[in-house]
């Protein structure tokens, strides 16, 4: 048999011609598949090294049959739901974990219909088990199953379910859970896995149709049984489609030498000890057709083979993915534990110009026992400890915001903020280690502000301009930030002008979707403003869809950046300025394709220095561009000096 280490590229577009309403089966992992290789840098080369690396595993385990331990995964199910149908209940989505647990762990009451001697010898389970998550990525107590209002109607295979930016629901750690996501994937697609790889994935998990997730209750015949939830994460865990997603050629492979070679897939149900044959299984004992990776209806599937078992152990027992089995996500919280688990002002790390701050935390209580008082120990620098005793009614997973008494007089060097939470209900603290944080921030003196009016029309080739400061999110997609953009082929204006800032949504990878973009300006002075002060400013910008939404935001900080005000924010239709839809990479043609847009700086008049900051945040939807950035007073500046654009003759 052809070996290869992923699926074909072809097959996704025949799933697409393929699919149809159930019964028949319908996975949507290929389609994924090929959607990561068109958006995510070099995950078709981490697949393939991936899956060497597998293989090596494999091999040296042969040699020295090394006992494999039983690993215990934390899963956690996300119900996405837009109505009280899909908003599926902890019932049912526990029963899919512990249809899980049966099937890989060949527990599962209908593995005894496995009778055909030569599938019998090779039916294995696997040395992998789950439980539903007991503590939440901040260690506060949870039942595992999370509960997400949605605006969206039906999610498809681009993980926009899986980040709430698009509507879905952002990833727990994927270093300590295997995210599930249950969400509405329309009538006939019944869920998708994502392959392991090399690299850590903030989108590795499942998605599952909520019609089909758990076992009896709410999912629905002939998928009522639990088996799509095993199928993909069988991928999830390295195992293709049993059949090599080749076609029918009988040249591919699932990486698994005791699956018989198979030429497609099977559908519907079949009797318990059926022979089936096909062109590449032509005599007994024929095809697998009762395998999970198949696509048989969820009364028909129930067996794992050894050598697709030694390949999913070989994930949780290789890097990266091994660090799943160090994860503390399946151990209970404690009764009685307080802890800081934010300290809001100062913010750590953080630069200001304000020689006063009020400290700000967040008191959580990640225990089980309601928390009715505690003491809260904070000082700054090497000044006297201050106390506060706090009383209330803290909840299990609740949290409260506390202010702490202001300190003034701070001098333009280092300091360091630090609280810690002792005593909670009168008591000892059965988990120290979350009970307190420290803060670093500096004090600096404020920067001479430009004097009115303030322009920017990005023509200068320094990008960004001097003064102004860039900054990205997500180190993983740092090629796409705000850039200038030349364009020679607009209208021409006085004075001449060539260039405006460019903010590529397009591109990117998948982690592109919810990353904050930001320009910030110099430092500015509004000591001679007047009421009509206002930032007015130039944008263009086109959806790429209906759900891939991007929007702007603007902020200012009369603190040299330590802390920061929304001042505007527009995304999807409102941030448009061209009516409908592209799906390609939007650039601005005609001065009809951009808008004019100002907001009032009129509360800030008198501040000496303030910082503006423009900033995108991306729904992986489609290019924003901005230009003709101005800070005046316009009752005095005259609105003729506010219309020359760089990228287009301005209109009123």
């Amino acid at each position: 048999m052809k070996k290869h280490y992923y699926p074909s590229n072809g097959l996704c577009c025949s799933l697409a011609v393929l699919a149809q309403a159930p019964p028949q089966r319908t996975c949507g992992t290929l389609e994924h598949h090929e959607y990561l290789k068109q958006t995510r840098p070099n995950y078709q080369q981490d697949l393939i090294q991936y899956n060497q690396m597998i293989d090596q595993y494999l091999a040296d385990q042969a040699v020295s049959k090394t006992a494999v331990v039983t690993v215990t995964i934390p899963v956690v199910v996300h119900v996405v739901y837009q109505n009280a149908t899909e908003n599926i209940s902890n019932a049912q989505a526990i029963s899919q974990v512990q249809v899980l647990n049966d099937d890989f762990a060949k527990l599962n009451a209908d593995a005894i219909k496995v009778t055909q001697p030569t599938f019998s010898t090779v039916a294995a389970g696997a040395q992998i088990r789950f439980c539903l998550a007991q503590r939440d990525p901040l260690g506060n107590a949870t039942t595992g199953v999370v509960h997400y209002s949605t605006t969206v109607s039906t999610f498809g295979t681009n993980d926009n379910v899986k980040n709430s930016a698009t509507g879905g629901a952002t990833a727990w750690d994927v270093t300590k859970y295997v995210n599930i996501w249950v969400c509405d994937l329309g009538s006939s697609l019944l869920g998708y896995g994502e392959f392991p790889t090399g690299s850590l994935s903030n989108t590795w998990g499942l998605v599952l149709n909520y019609r089909y997730t758990g076992s009896g209750g709410s999912a629905q015949a002939p998928f009522n049984l639990g088996r799509t939830g095993t199928h993909e994460f069988g991928h999830c865990f390295n195992l293709f489609h049993i059949w090599g997603d080749d076609g029918g050629s009988c040249s591919g492979s699932d990486q698994c030498a005791d699956t018989p070679n198979q030429a497609s897939e099977h559908y519907g149900p079949f009797a318990q000890g059926s022979i089936q044959t096909d062109a590449c299984s032509p005599s007994s004992p024929g095809t697998m057709w009762m395998n999970y990776m198949d696509y048989t209806d969820d009364n028909s599937m129930y067996m794992f083979t050894a050598g697709q078992v030694a390949r999913m152990e070989a994930v949780v027992n290789t890097a990266p993915w091994n660090i799943l089995a160090s994860s503390n996500g399946c151990t209970p919280v404690t009764a009685l534990d307080a802890s800081i688990s934010s300290i809001i002002a100062p913010v750590n790390g953080s630069s200001n110009c304000n020689n006063s701050v009020t400290p700000k935390i967040t008191l959580n209580n990640a225990g089980s026992t309601t928390i009715t008082s505690a003491t809260i120990l904070y000082r700054m620098d090497a000044l006297a400890t201050q106390t506060l005793n706090w009383t209330g009614s803290l909840a299990s997973a609740t949290s409260t915001v506390l202010t702490l008494n202001n300190y003034t007089g701070l001098s333009n060097a280092a300091h360091t903020f630090s609280a810690t939470v002792i005593n909670p209900n009168g008591s000892a603290d059965a988990n120290s280690a979350n009970n307190s944080l420290t803060s670093t921030f500096t004090v600096i003196s404020a920067p001479a502000g430009a004097a009115l009016p303030f322009v920017e029309r990005f023509d200068g080739v320094t990008f960004p301009p001097t003064g102004w400061v860039e900054t990205n999110t997500n180190v993983l997609d740092a090629a796409y930030s705000w850039t200038r953009l030349a364009n020679t082929t607009r209208i021409p204006v006085v004075p001449t002008t060539t260039a405006c800032a460019k903010m590529d949504n397009f591109a990117g990878s998948i982690d592109i979707v919810g990353q904050k973009d930001a320009l910030r300006t110099p430092a500015i002075s509004l000591s001679g403003a007047n009421s009509s002060v206002r930032v007015v400013f130039d944008r263009s910008h086109r959806r790429y869809s209906n759900t891939d939404i991007d929007s702007l935001n603007i902020y200012i900080s009369t603190d040299c950046g330590g802390t920061w005000t929304r001042l505007y924010t527009k995304g999807g239709t409102q941030l448009a300025t061209v009516t409908g839809t592209l799906t390609t990479a939007f650039t601005p043609t005609s001065n009809a394709q951009w808008a004019r847009d100002s907001v009032s700086l009129s509360a800030y008049v008198g501040q000496p220095s303030v910082y503006l900051k423009f900033e995108s945040r991306s729904g992986w939807g489609n290019n924003l561009y901005l230009d003709n950035i101005n800070v005046s007073n316009l009752n005095t500046t005259g609105i003729e000096s506010l219309e020359q654009s760089s990228c287009f003759r301005c209109f009123p």
